[in-house]
């Protein structure tokens, strides 16, 4: 029998009440097949019409999943207590529920409390299967199954308790030790992006005469509001730099007042746009989109729009989006690290259906003419992480709290493609 398309429902979600529905509609007959159960299970066989007896739990019965969820000992025994036929086959990965024979739910969800909180996947056909090579296969799986005894049980639940507890210990000792070392690599990923900022700041040729600026939070009381402010210390103007030159002569470097430019935070890669004043930065942009420039990929004229992730930084901290008006656009995630800025990964969005074969011409021209050129990507660095005046493009909320955690902090600037580049460091 063959199902088309549109009989079929896809979910990247926890299924359980599909699951209740199809039991509490069940007329004949529900098997469910899956090698980890607990008592979830059993409270969703408790929606059936049906006679217990009616109703089979197919799994596979061994000590490595015995094991692993010791709670399916006590669930499989209360399902025989209760008339529930169950039966065992081994090597059974599948997760199917099936009733009367022909309504089928098939994905990756186990019948546990745990599985529904995870990230499953399951397909829902809503047309019966009857006579399908599929369900007679599931069928011939539950002849073929071999009857669990309630005595067996019992017995397991009294002799083989002293070797869950053992392995319940081991598991919570590996656990622990793997959090250890996730913990040990996660820093040693922060420290290497600490010390490439920071020999990116010796390297700098902008600096101030002192070589840094300090600066604290501050909590400042206004006539309408109250916010934070990171305020430098009072001999430091944020506007006034130097560049050493190379016979080792300085210049003055002016940041302009009032004017955005772009920033990371040296412990975890987050980045955004500052408003540098005089003495404080209070604003940081966490996105913005570009009303006044856009990017020219072959005949393609491009709107973009950047916003910088909170979360995960060190894998990425740069989203990009480019826009075109009716052929559909790019999201692109880049990790920049100081010295380089990389794509990490990009996905393509279509526009209007009308343009489809337009579409994929727009793809490959991306990929080759963007994408897959780095004087393209350099290019594009240079030209839309430089500096901009708040008025062209709206000013966030006072938010500078929302982005650094501590009291004091060091500021120094690098340069990546001829931008200047503030970076943020905690002291204390």
């Amino acid at each position: 029998m063959k199902i088309s398309e549109a009989t079929r429902t896809y979910f990247a979600k926890d299924v359980y009440s599909i699951w209740k529905s199809r039991v509490s509609k069940a007329e004949e007959s529900i098997t469910v097949y899956s090698p980890y159960f607990d008592r979830l299970l059993i409270s969703l066989l408790g929606n059936a019409q049906l006679r217990n007896e009616n109703i089979t739990i197919v799994t596979e019965l061994n000590p490595a999943s015995l094991l692993e969820m010791p709670n399916q000992l006590r669930a499989l025994k209360n399902a025989l207590s209760n008339g529930i036929i169950v039966l065992s086959t081994p090597r059974l990965h599948a997760k199917v529920l099936l009733t009367d024979d022909k309504f089928v739910a098939i994905g990756s969800q186990n019948f546990t409390s745990y599985a529904r909180k995870s990230k499953e996947c399951t397909v829902i056909p809503a047309a019966t299967m009857t006579g399908s090579s599929f369900v007679d296969t599931l069928i011939r799986w539950r002849e073929d199954a071999t009857s669990v005894d309630e005595d067996f049980v019992d017995m397991l639940l009294s002799k083989i308790s002293r070797h869950i507890r053992r392995h319940k210990k081991l598991l919570e000792e590996t656990e622990a030790e793997f959090d250890e070392l996730l913990k040990n690599h996660e820093e040693e990923k922060q420290n290497a992006l600490l010390r490439r900022l920071e020999e990116l700041e010796r390297q700098s040729h902008i600096r101030m005469s002192q070589g840094v600026v300090y600066a604290s939070i501050e909590h400042i009381s206004g006539e309408w509001d109250y916010y934070d402010s990171l305020i430098a210390d009072h001999e430091y103007d944020l506007t006034r730099w130097v560049v050493k030159k190379p016979g080792g002569n300085t210049e003055p470097y002016r940041f302009s007042r009032l004017a955005m430019y772009p920033m990371i935070i040296a412990e975890t890669g987050r980045m955004g746009f500052a408003r540098i004043g005089k003495t404080r930065i209070t604003y940081i942009r966490k996105s913005l989109n570009w009303s006044n420039r856009r990017l020219q990929v072959g005949d393609y004229s491009l709107g973009v729009s950047i916003t910088f992730p909170v979360t995960d930084t060190k894998k990425r901290n740069i989203v990009v989006r480019l826009t075109h008006p009716y052929l559909g656009s790019c999201e692109a995630a880049f990790l920049f690290t100081g010295d380089a800025f990389r794509l990490i990964r990009k996905h393509y969005f279509k526009g209007n259906s009308y343009w489809n074969e337009q579409h994929e011409a727009f793809v490959k021209e991306l990929d080759a003419g963007f994408f897959g050129d780095l004087d393209s990507i350099a290019s594009f660095f240079r030209r839309f992480f430089t500096s901009f005046t708040y008025k062209e493009l709206g000013l966030d909320n006072k938010n500078v709290r929302d982005y650094l955690k501590g009291l004091h902090f060091r500021l120094t600037v690098i340069q990546f493609q001829g931008n200047p580049v503030l970076v943020i460091k905690k002291q204390w």
